[in-house]
């Protein structure tokens, strides 16, 4: 949290030295994710859903600056998350488990910045680049079998953790006069001990 607490006054600093630069521009995306996890966990987490907000500093000629905060959320596969424990329990099949619980959630703050090399009148598309930070959690998961409480039967999550990140992609803006829609995809490694995280987010997002 007080990494997440001196990137938000970085942000606030950079866009108030930056406001002579350009217009600055608010807008709100929804943001889905596909999330990459070690095996065996692999097959159960697919495609997140959430969403965000995000200022942009328009500087001169091509380059821009946007700040952006997303929640993502990822639900396990309850049939895939069954199928795999009862891979553990001998003489045990998938439908005898239930799972409650067990969903991974991101919450990250980027600042990126854009650049537009044929900027057109309509649509225009463009590369962009950043760091942040992204905050990791995951929800403890109860587990049933047969509609019972399993002793010890709680598979503990794991408290938010904030760790720098780095992101690559690139988008497209779809300039409607009274406002802006872009499609974009990035890349972002998630610098975890251990092992990298990677996930990619996809952003369709207004920009007012």
């Amino acid at each position: 949290m007080k990494k997440f607490m001196l990137v938000a006054i970085a942000m606030l600093a950079l866009s108030t030295v930056t406001y002579a630069a350009g217009p600055i521009s608010f807008g709100v995306q929804a943001t889905g994710a596909n999330l990459n996890v070690v095996d065996p966990l692999k097959e159960i987490y697919g495609f997140g859903f959430g969403g965000g907000a995000h200022l942009d500093i328009n500087l001169p000629l091509i380059l821009a600056i946007r700040i952006q905060g997303d929640y993502v959320t990822f639900s396990p596969d309850e049939g895939k998350y069954r199928a795999l424990i009862a891979g553990f329990v001998p003489g045990s099949i998938a439908s005898d488990f239930s799972i409650d619980g067990g969903r991974i959630n991101i919450l990250s703050a980027n600042a990126n910045a854009k650049l537009s090399p044929l900027p057109l009148p309509i649509i225009s598309p463009y590369l962009t680049a950043g760091v942040g930070l992204a905050s990791l959690s995951v929800s403890d998961a109860t587990v049933k079998f047969r509609g019972n409480p399993v002793p010890g039967g709680t598979i503990p999550g794991a408290k938010s953790e904030s760790k720098f990140s780095a992101n690559l992609g690139a988008g497209v803006d779809l300039d409607l006069i009274a406002l802006k829609l872009y499609l974009e995809a990035r890349y972002t490694w998630i610098f975890t001990e251990g092992s990298t995280s990677t996930y990619i987010p996809v952003s369709l997002g207004v920009t007012f």
